[in-house]
């Protein structure tokens, strides 16, 4: 699970967390091996919810202050992801976020390269492509509605759910 919560971070804070957009959008992750995961997206004022559909996964939170994981099927059992490092990293690269959508469409850092689909209509990229040494993916972003989100979605204790 840490793997996917650092790739997790990466996508979110280069892409997603854009200043300019609140709202919400519903994303699949299709993998190499031909996995699906469905989940929603929430973003508002720098604070992000990501969370995925199937029970026996999680729920992802950031609050411009902590980055927590919340089981699914345990709402009630979170941590938070302490590793400096990658919390610096998050906030360095939440700089960048800014400027989207005038970024580069494939960005190569070290093993990892990121290739972007903007949409020509909206402010938020449709697909965005990880390939690395350990994982090779597409994150669809769909019926995205851009409005504002209340704050009490992106609480973790108690998570409260999104109405579906």
């Amino acid at each position: 699970m840490n793997k996917n919560i650092f790739l997790f971070c990466i996508l979110v804070f280069v892409f997603f967390c854009n200043t300019s957009f609140a709202g919400i959008c519903y994303f699949e992750e299709v993998y190499k091996n031909g996995e699906v995961q469905e989940g929603i997206f929430l973003n508002s004022d720098q604070k992000i919810r990501y969370e995925y559909f199937d029970e026996n996964l999680y729920t992802i939170i950031f609050n411009n202050e902590k980055l927590l994981v919340i089981q699914n099927n345990d709402k009630e059992n979170f941590h938070e992801i302490l590793d400096k490092q990658k919390l610096f990293m998050f906030k360095s690269l939440l700089d960048l976020v800014v400027n989207y959508p005038n970024i580069e469409n494939k960005i190569t850092k070290d093993s990892l390269t990121i290739d972007i689909e903007g949409s020509a209509l909206q402010n938020f990229p449709k697909r965005v492509g990880v390939k690395s040494n350990q994982i090779n993916l597409s994150i669809y972003l769909k019926d995205c509605i851009s409005r504002p989100v209340n704050d009490l979605f992106f609480k973790y204790n108690p998570l409260f759910d999104y109405p579906r």
